[in-house]
């Protein structure tokens, strides 16, 4: 697919349209035209077949920044708007992160718009007017939590079959998030609820970072029937990574008293963002010095930094801004968790995406996904990831443009070796 000649609308004869653009809705192609792009991205060509028909589940996998969820969405779109309007919702798009979805919302509106299909957002910060709108109007595409399905079905059991009986399709977003959980097994009874609600099988969508098995995610998608999930996998990528791996030393007093506090915290302290609570003293001379370095290596760059709990996250944006502070720059290190406010968090977004401005932020898991926050250039990595599927997200929410390497860097924190120092400290293990 290439750009049309000034003035001409694709399709036309001076156009080459590619098999898959040729598939969409003429407004769709338009609006397609207008983003600038020169051609669509493999995942997209491969996907749009596929989806148009809205009669089969289907995988998605590729790695961050791909075109992902453009690869679901530009048919989806299509299909609604040949459908017109319907008494209920076309789409449903579940995601494991509010933030995520008021990305998308911005995204998805923007297409949708000029086909008149009206696109809700549904979680803990959306107030109850526009909920209720939803509710006693549905059509179009609805972007919503687990959680928020869950309250749904109970608190309006009565009204689900009139919001889902023209359900065309299903979409999970970032499918991997949920594997080995229980919060993803109550997205797999979500997702069979709402079918039994519809009355029939709806086509699922899953979107996912790509995996060594990708029929984790079809057994995790479909588990009745995953042999017949259709997997669409990005082979596109061949970017640079670049990894670094510092390790520092710290007191065994020191740990001593890290250890302490975090025995003394209540289960109910515990984050919700998917990482593992950790209490973090705060005249530790390893994390001081993790902070000079990040503050070296990433002041006047736009980084991520996933500090791995709540606590942490405080800990190293205090630490940047008091050096910020004494250097006399301005300020461009922020926070990101689950318990700020959704001003604060975004703010920290919206600042993320000033791509004329340098800005860091510290996160947990919030910022693992697919939210989009700009170009990246680095990522830093505070102790080790859970899973090296998350890692290679993280990795990947760097490097997204032309050329651009992905670029992390690991700090690991390990005991000094001493008399006292417990077998299991001494292997090193977070290092390894």
């Amino acid at each position: 697919m290439a750009a049309p000649s000034e003035g001409s609308p694709p399709g036309s004869d001076d156009a080459r349209v590619s098999a898959a653009f040729g598939q969409l809705h003429e407004k769709v192609q338009r609006w397609i035209w207008r983003q600038g792009w020169t051609e669509l991205r493999d995942i997209q060509e491969h996907s749009i077949p596929v989806l148009i028909g809205a009669d089969r589940d289907v995988i998605i996998g590729a790695s961050t920044a791909s075109g992902k969820t453009e690869a679901a969405f530009l048919p989806i779109v299509s299909r609604l708007a040949w459908d017109g309007a319907v008494d209920g919702f076309g789409a449903i798009y579940i995601s494991p992160l509010r933030a995520l979805i008021n990305d998308q919302f911005g995204r998805l509106e923007a297409l949708c718009e000029e086909m008149d299909i009206p696109v809700f957002k549904w979680h803990g910060d959306v107030s109850a007017a526009v909920k209720q709108r939803a509710r006693s109007r549905p059509e179009g595409i609805l972007l919503i939590t687990p959680e928020s399905v869950e309250a749904l079905l109970v608190r309006r059991g009565p009204d689900v079959p009139k919001l889902f009986r023209s359900l065309r399709y299903l979409v999970v977003d970032e499918l991997h998030a949920f594997f080995g959980s229980p919060r993803g097994k109550q997205l797999q009874s979500l997702m069979h609820r709402i079918e039994v609600a519809a009355g029939r099988r709806i086509p699922r969508i899953g979107l996912s970072a790509t995996l060594a098995d990708m029929r984790l995610s079809a057994e995790f998608l479909r588990p009745l029937d995953p042999l017949n999930v259709h997997i669409l996998e990005s082979k596109s990528s061949n970017q640079e990574l670049k990894l670094q791996l510092r390790g520092y030393l710290e007191p065994a007093r020191a740990r001593v008293g890290v250890q302490r506090q975090s025995k003394n915290r209540s289960e109910d302290e515990a984050d919700d963002d998917n990482e593992t609570p950790e209490s973090t003293s705060d005249d530790s001379p390893a994390d001081s010095a993790i902070a000079r370095h990040l503050f070296q290596t990433l002041r006047g760059k736009r980084s991520l930094i996933f500090a791995g709990s709540r606590n942490r996250v405080e800990l190293y944006t205090a630490k940047l801004n008091e050096l910020t502070e004494q250097e006399r720059v301005p300020e461009e290190f922020f926070a990101h968790h689950g318990s700020l406010s959704r001003e604060y968090r975004e703010h920290a977004e919206q600042r993320m995406k000033e791509e004329d401005r340098p800005a860091s932020v510290v996160c947990t898991t919030t910022l693992e996904l697919g939210i989009d926050v700009g170009h990246i250039e680095s990522v830093a990595q505070l102790g080790p990831g859970q899973t090296v599927s998350g890692m290679r997200q993280r990795l990947g929410r760097s490097g997204r443009r032309p050329g651009k390497p992905s670029i992390m860097r690991i700090y690991a924190k390990e005991l000094e070796f001493g008399e006292r120092i417990h077998p299991l400290d001494a292997l090193r293990r977070e290092t390894i």
